[in-house]
């Protein structure tokens, strides 16, 4: 009987009071009152919550502590003593268990405010004879505590904590709380009070699609159902992203850009032309002016694998070059943020709600605005994965790179068709073909990558030279650094054909042909 058992009181019950009755009844010594925060922290994706855990900076006048613990069981799993506010990142906390779980949980997301309690405790004990205790209990008054710093009750409790090998003392307490006092036990759960309290929905966010389509629905209204949530995910990310609070708001910012993009292009039979070339081309610029913070972002997040390539006597020489990526990233994102709060960005935003809100048109301009989506969303995927196998088909090991990059192109509009109609097709084989084209894509993507990633760095280093921030030894690193870069990037090339042939084989076309065109099977 090691864990604690909770039970709510009323917002009018005295503490006091309850604790006086529990003294009359219990060899119980009391504790002066102690008043103490606790902030709760969570990503932006509520990545802990989905892991069952709590991360909780635990305030006390004694001692401060950042904890890990198990959702709604009180028990922490890993904690250190932390006198100032957490930092932002795992891998900005001491070397040990916390950092490395908080990590493996968070990986690049920032752990961010949830909620904040302030707790008012009577603690009592139960000691025994020979002066040991059996059993604490606290009597709490928590409240929440909201941004401005005003105070609001969230709860009463009394919160019993047995103690091993004293299993005859909890249950005479938990008998005294039921049957004498009549008290009803409940969860004990804080922050899950405190989310109901301040109306916020745990889990409400995600960067994975699932939009429920109908397949009898207009092609044009199941298109501005799936536009509608890009547009949300846009703006549930354009704070963060202004903000720079870590690197994926960003990243599933572009994400939701790059969706739209692709939606408006390879479904353009169902929008009014006029309507398609004004979005097409303000959402080409949007894309354009995320790019360059985006392509910064990645090139540090990558800094610590370019200087293990590097051998250990050059290493250190590297870092004029994450001086250089930390200088341009910050005057990216000041433009970036600028951009973002500009009337153009605005009007954009307002502009496409209104569109993607505005009654169906009864005759359409758009050839398949009124046709079924559960016929034209299938025969438009097919026809992208047809073109993926032509482009494929058509690389030969002497081939240029921009073949490969225009093979990905087409890879990325076919997964963002199978994402975007998944819900018309059963869940197993649509899962099982997205990730077949994973497969190929992330060949593809770590080819691209390496080469512009190549590209970029040789401009760096011409930069570099021209501010002022090379040496010769920094010179011979990135040099080193780009023969590495450039060894890999032909390692991956090696591999592309096996790739391809094992998304191209023929139980694999089957397989397609089966989902999205079924007159041919």
């Amino acid at each position: 009987m090691r864990k604690p058992f909770h039970y709510p009181l009323a917002d009018s019950d005295s503490l006091p009071r309850f604790r006086e009755q529990l003294l009359q009844r219990l060899p119980f010594e009391s504790a002066p009152p102690e008043t103490y925060q606790v902030h709760y922290y969570d990503s932006f994706d509520w990545l802990l919550f989905q892991a069952d855990k709590v991360l909780a900076w635990q305030q006390r006048s004694s001692d401060s502590q950042l904890c890990l613990l198990n959702s709604g069981d009180d028990s922490t799993r890993t904690a250190i003593r932390l006198e100032h506010q957490p930092p932002r990142f795992a891998d900005e906390l001491p070397q040990g268990q916390l950092r490395q779980e908080l990590d493996d949980l968070l990986g690049l997301r920032a752990f961010l405010p949830v909620a904040s309690i302030e707790t008012r405790s009577l603690a009592c004990r139960w000691i025994d004879k020979e002066g040991k205790t059996r059993l604490r209990l606290y009597l709490e008054h928590h409240k929440l505590v909201q941004p401005g710093g005003k105070r609001s009750t969230l709860c009463k409790q009394i919160r019993v904590v047995p103690l091993q090998g004293y299993a005859k003392a909890a249950k005479r307490v938990i008998s005294i709380l039921e049957k004498e006092l009549a008290l009803c036990p409940g969860d004990g759960d804080l922050l899950s009070q405190a989310l109901v309290s301040m109306h916020r929905v745990p889990g409400n966010y995600s960067s994975k699609l699932n939009i429920p389509l109908e397949p009898e629905l207009r092609a044009d209204s199941a298109m501005r159902r799936i536009l509608l949530t890009l547009l949300e995910a846009m703006e549930v990310n354009e704070a963060g992203t202004i903000a720079n609070l870590d690197t994926e708001f960003l990243h599933d910012f572009r994400v939701a850009v790059r969706r739209t993009r692709s939606a408006l292009g390879q479904m353009k039979t169902v929008y009014p032309p006029a309507t398609l070339a004004r979005f097409r081309d303000k959402f080409a610029w949007l894309g354009s002016i995320t790019s360059p913070t985006r392509d910064l972002d990645v090139y540090l997040l990558k800094f610590e694998n370019y200087r293990n390539q590097l051998p250990e006597n050059l290493r250190a020489d590297l870092e004029p070059l994450r001086t250089f990526l930390k200088r341009h990233h910050e005057q990216e994102q000041t433009r970036l943020s600028r951009a973002l709060q500009t009337a153009a960005y605005r009007q954009l935003k307002n502009q496409w709600r209104r569109y993607l809100t505005a009654p169906l048109p009864q005759r359409p301009a758009a050839g398949d605005a009124r046709k079924p989506i559960g016929e034209v969303g299938p025969r438009r995927t097919w026809r992208m994965y047809k073109r993926v196998l032509r482009e494929g088909q058509a690389i030969t090991p002497a081939s240029p790179a921009e073949a490969l990059h225009d093979l990905r192109k087409s890879c990325k509009k076919l997964r963002y068709l199978m994402e975007f109609f998944q819900h018309l097709y059963p869940t197993k084989q649509i899962r099982a073909l997205i990730k077949e084209l994973k497969g190929l894509q992330e060949n593809l993507g770590d080819f691209q990558d390496l080469e512009v990633q190549i590209h970029a760095l040789k401009q760096y280093s011409e930069q570099m030279k021209q501010e002022g921030d090379m040496t010769p030894r920094t010179e011979l690193a990135m040099e080193f650094l780009l023969m590495s870069l450039e060894t890999r990037m032909q390692e991956v090339r090696a591999i592309f054909e096996s790739r391809f042939q094992q998304f191209a084989c023929k139980s694999n076309e089957t397989r397609f042909r089966g989902l999205f065109n079924p007159s041919q099977v």
